[in-house]
This record gives structure tokens, sequence and C-alpha cells, in this order.
């Protein structure tokens, strides 16, 4: 008798547990059906609000309004509901944080800096501009075989990296 209670037990906990799977262990279509949602979702301002979360760990509507420039905190809300109705953020008494990265590859090479919008490539632009200036004036003093090479591949990275930074401004996703 005891043998098949606890048969039944186990029965019964299978198909509990293969409920659960289901309900919580999303399929491929059902992921890119979310992922593609996400896409259609996140533009304009509420791409803007987006970043604001990911660069903050909480934020209120009214401080989100504030930093963002927006015309009203309804507005703010309009976009931090919208966000959270993608399962992306949550709302805390008010206070709403980011609980799920969105998985677009696009966003990730964009930076948020105060109210504008930046490609992560300018840094390099700058930074490799400002290593080949100072190349320039402090260390190239001689015209030798091997400085025209540095001179050469310097300035194509270095308009290569600049080109790409136009590039990405005329197809900023805001």
């Amino acid at each position: 008798m005891s043998e098949k209670i606890s048969q039944k037990k186990d029965k019964s906990c299978l198909s509990f547990l293969k409920r659960f799977r289901k309900k919580t262990v999303p399929s491929d279509t059902e992921i890119e059906l979310q992922r593609s949602e996400v896409i259609k979702n996140l533009k304009g301002t509420t791409l803007m609000v987006y970043f604001a979360l990911l660069n903050k760990k909480e934020c209120g509507v009214r401080e989100l309004q504030k930093n963002l420039s927006l015309s009203s905190p309804s507005v703010a809300k309009y976009h931090l509901e919208k966000i959270e109705k993608l399962g992306l953020a949550e709302n805390r008494n008010g206070n709403y944080r980011l609980i799920k990265k969105a998985n677009i590859p696009s966003l990730t090479s964009w930076i948020l800096l105060g109210k504008n919008l930046i490609p992560l490539i300018l840094f390099f632009a700058v930074f490799f501009t400002v290593l080949f200036l100072i190349y320039l004036i402090f260390f190239y003093t001689i015209w030798v075989k091997d400085s025209f090479f540095v001179i050469l591949f310097g300035s194509l990275i270095i308009i290569y990296l600049w080109f790409e930074v136009i590039i990405r401004f005329r197809n900023k996703p805001i």
C-alpha cells in the first residue's frame, strides 16, 4: 500500500514539474517573438528612457522627466510603463528599475551621457587620434622607412574610425 502511495506522489511530482517547466522555460519561438516585440517597441523616447534606466539603478517618474527634459511626468510614466510591459523593468513603490537587459545587438554600441546618445566608437576614435598626435608631436623626429608605415597605418586607422563615427551618428536610433 505504501508503494502505491509513493508511486502516486512520484507521478504527481513529475506532472507538477512538467507543468512548471512549461510555464517557466519559453520555447525558441516565444523568445524570438519577445525579442521582436522589444525591437518594435524600443524606439524614440522609449529607447531614451530605457538607456536612462540602464545608467541608473532606480529612477522615479519626476526624476526621469527632469533628466530627459520630457514635457510632463505623464510622458515619463507612459514610457516607463511601456518598458515594464515588455518585461524589462519593474515598479517598486513608484521607482522603476531594470530587471532584464534587452538583447538587441544594435543597442550595445551606444551609451547615454546626460541627454545625449553617443556611439562607443567615438571614444576609440578620440583615444587613437590623441595617441597618434602625441606620437607625431613628441616621438616623430627622423623621417625613416619605419616611421612612414607608422604614419600611413595610423592615418588609415584614424580615418576609418572617424568615418564609422559619422556613419553611427547619421544612423542614430533616436
